[in-house]
């Protein structure tokens, strides 16, 4: 009897750790999309799209992102690029 329970309570250990782990997962997935979100700042469009307005990120090269908190980036604005210097474009593909 005192057997079954140690398995049983091993079983619901191994579980908690189960989900645990898959809650972990799902989570830092989301958290690396938002890190790469916060090296831009951009400015909602009326047609509902995004203009990029500045890049925070490294100074060597620019991933440019097909969206930006789920919308369709239409535009980068001119001075952007300003007293930077940026070796290559990477477009982003989500």
């Amino acid at each position: 009897m005192l057997i079954e329970k140690e398995v049983f309570l091993l079983k619901i250990v191994r579980l908690a750790f189960f989900i645990l782990f898959l809650s972990l997962a799902f989570v830092s997935i989301k958290l690396s999309i938002k890190t790469d979100e916060r090296n831009y700042d951009w400015r909602n469009n009326s047609d509902g799209t995004v203009t990029i307005i500045h890049y925070n990120g490294p100074h060597i090269e620019f991933p440019f992102p097909s969206r930006l908190n789920g919308k369709k980036v239409a535009k980068v604005s001119s001075g952007i690029f300003e007293k930077r210097d940026i070796y290559s474009f990477l477009p982003k593909v989500y």
